[in-house]
């Protein structure tokens, strides 16, 4: 479903109407012929995203220490009025995460 979405956004077709050409392989003196690949604006942004993306951390330990500090200290006092609410909100819409 998402790929299909982002496919309607950045304008990606099926590669099936792509034309074989008779010249491709091997060159006249054993040389392979290069393909190319043209990449949007687009494409080439969400790939530096993504990159950066990947940089962070999927734990955040120094956020993980400041709340185990908060939990053995007792201070730790979470908005409960917010956290039933993004419960509701996830609900809603099925998300899982």
């Amino acid at each position: 479903m998402v790929i299909e979405k982002i496919n309607e956004l950045t304008g990606v077709g099926s590669v099936g109407g792509v034309k074989k050409r008779r010249d491709a392989g091997f060159g006249s003196e054993g040389e392979t012929s290069a393909d190319g690949l043209a990449l949007s604006p687009f494409a080439r942004e969400m790939a530096k995203i993504s990159l950066e993306m990947s940089k962070i951390p999927e734990v955040r330990e120094d956020r993980v220490k400041d709340l185990k500090r908060q939990v053995e200290e007792g201070a730790y006092d979470p908005n409960l009025n917010a956290l039933a609410g993004r419960l509701i909100w996830a609900g809603i819409n099925r998300i899982e995460d």
